[in-house]
């Protein structure tokens, strides 16, 4: 946990005067009994009004300066909160954009999101309470100890017995809520992901009539969280009305002994309200140590699991590595390339091998599982592959020395179009920051999104979240001009044209052939009509590499590549026996 020390170190001042203004007041309440006891057993017995009115005056003094003292203790613990929050969040983002693609499935996206949001807000509120609390509330209960012995030793035995026997009943609910807390934060976890899965295909869902379904799915997860939270709510609950028994009975047992006591001439009745007065202070902080200890609680978990994302290893882009072991020096090399996760025992891939240069068209096909999305991973290198298996060499006949050279050599358009809220001008300058509004209209004409683009306002077209407003064939025409704009070398399109017509696929890849000749485009389609004029096709099944070459040769030799022809151009599907 010693990463977690160096935030915050910009509000330092604050940290130290928000529980020092906090004791102050906690200083000006110690003195309040002793003021009434003064009252009572001196100035009204003697009917002394003047002094009685400078009192008073005093006690409206203490509890003016006490609530300007609070107040600007309040101010300066929420903005060291906030702060150490705000600089522990940015460093949590960083280090998970930094992780590894595996750490990232391990972890899972929910969970993630769940500590980068939920995680840091308990420990900003737990920050929050324990600079407010944490000095003044012992030293209420350890000052009323004092003054109480200092008033009656013998009557003050019963507030020890009672500090002891509260400090006994909160260790042992602490310990077992402490468990609870933590099941729920992974409950809430799986309770975020069922809700992101539910919106994100909210279409599905309701096109096949299965929102019965996913509500039950929902409702079985809430209920299990439901159930944490109130059992974790049946042991916090339990804190405050047994501090409060524990009190009352030391407080009758107070009043039995004190009126003994003053009947015997060993203490007198303004003593008596100032011992009761200790104690319903001691009982008010007692409630508020509580309330510190579980905010604590469930801080230090919630810091834990953030800690489990810190050690993770983060993906060192910039480390030198030497992929130019290969005496043919094409664009881009495969050789024997094998791939399984580390969940699965079985290969996902296995033994493939290719050569491409630029300039030239390299279809993927397979069906649903072969391995296609796996594999563009592993050329972006999001999994660390051997280099005696992949190669990548730049114009000049140089291999990238690091990571982050390495991934500037492609441009990838994914199966989800992403887009982001904002404008077409902002979502195509994620490709190109300096690029020129010619430069945009040039790559948009390409990406055959130049007519819609104009339909919708131009390049300050309003875009919202996810590109909602445009249909799924603008959405991935708008992310291929983003990708264009990025002038790698090697342009990838994953499935990226599967919400187009024919007519249009046909001309965005032609356009980006004669506006682009030594751009390697290697695009990955579920149709044969796509792949029609590729200078090669890679043929994929269940991870296996069963074809590799032009439409006309597959046709001849690749079974599985016939199958996926003949099926899509509805004729008989004929089986060799």
């Amino acid at each position: 946990m010693k990463r977690f020390r160096k935030y915050g170190r910009g509000y330092l001042k604050e940290a130290i005067l928000a529980p020092l203004l906090k004791l102050m007041e906690a200083c000006f309440e110690l003195a309040v009994p002793l003021i009434l006891a003064f009252i009572v057993d001196t100035i009204i017995p003697h009917s002394n009004h003047s002094q009685l009115i400078a009192m008073i005056l005093l006690l409206v003094l203490f509890a003016t300066v006490g609530v300007i003292v609070a107040l600007i203790a309040q101010y300066y613990s929420a903005k060291v909160a906030v702060g150490y929050t705000k600089e522990l969040t940015q460093d949590l983002y960083k280090k998970i954009v930094s992780l590894l693609k595996s750490c990232r499935n391990d972890l899972s996206s929910d969970s993630l999101l769940t500590r980068l949001t939920n995680d840091t807000l308990q420990i900003q509120t737990g920050i929050n309470i324990f600079l407010r609390l944490f000095l003044r509330a012992p030293i209420v209960v350890f000052g009323s100890l004092v003054m109480a012995f200092y008033i009656n030793p013998s009557l003050s035995l019963n507030f020890l017995g009672m500090i002891a026997l509260l400090f006994l009943i909160v260790s042992v609910v602490s310990i077992m809520a402490s468990k609870i807390y933590l099941l729920m934060r992974k409950t809430l976890d799986s309770l975020v992901g069922q809700v992101r899965e539910s919106m994100a295909g909210i279409r599905v869902i309701r096109s096949f009539g299965q929102s019965m379904q996913e509500i039950k799915a929902f409702q079985q997860v809430n209920q299990t969280y439901t159930h944490q939270q109130l059992t974790a709510g049946f042991w916090a609950s339990l804190l405050t009305p047994v501090t409060f028994l524990v009190v009352n009975i030391t407080l009758l047992i107070l009043i039995y002994q004190g009126r003994l006591a003053i009947g015997q001439g060993r203490l007198d009745q303004g003593m008596l309200i100032a011992l009761i007065n200790y104690l319903s202070q001691i009982l008010v902080e007692l409630v508020k140590m509580v309330m510190v200890i579980s905010s604590l609680n469930q801080s230090f978990i919630s810091a834990g699991r953030l800690n489990e994302i810190f050690e993770q290893e983060s993906e060192d882009i910039e480390s030198l590595f030497d992929h130019s072991n290969f005496s043919e020096k094409w664009t881009l090399v495969v050789k024997n390339l094998s791939f399984a996760y580390t969940d699965t025992a079985e290969n996902t891939l296995t033994n493939l091998s290719f050569r491409v240069r630029r300039g030239e068209f390299l279809g993927i096909i397979g069906g649903t599982g072969a391995g296609k999305s796996t594999l563009v991973d592993l050329l972006l290198q999001l999994y660390p592959v051997d280099p005696s298996h992949l190669a990548l060499f730049k114009a000049d006949g140089h291999s990238p020395v690091n990571l982050r050279e390495w991934r500037e050599q492609f441009a990838l358009v994914g199966q989800q179009a992403q887009l982001f809220s904002g404008t077409v001008r902002s979502n195509l300058l994620l490709g190109k920051q300096s690029a020129s509004d010619e430069t945009l209209w040039w790559t948009l004409e390409i990406a055959q999104a130049k007519e819609f683009v104009l339909e919708k306002g131009g390049l300050e077209a309003n875009v919202e979240s996810f590109g909602r407003n445009f249909s799924g064939g603008q959405r991935q025409r708008l992310t291929i001009a983003r990708a264009l704009l990025q002038e790698a070398p090697i342009l990838i399109l994953d499935d990226a044209t599967s919400a187009l017509d024919y007519l249009t696929e046909r001309n965005l890849r032609t356009a980006i052939q004669q506006a682009l000749p030594d751009k390697l485009l290697i695009m990955i389609s579920q149709r044969t009509n796509s792949l029609l004029q590729a200078d090669q096709i890679l043929v994929l099944d269940q991870g296996q590499q069963v074809g590799l070459g032009c439409h006309e040769e597959l046709l001849q030799t690749c079974a599985i590549y016939q199958e996926i022809d003949q099926s899509q151009h509805g004729q008989e599907v004929l089986h060799e026996t």
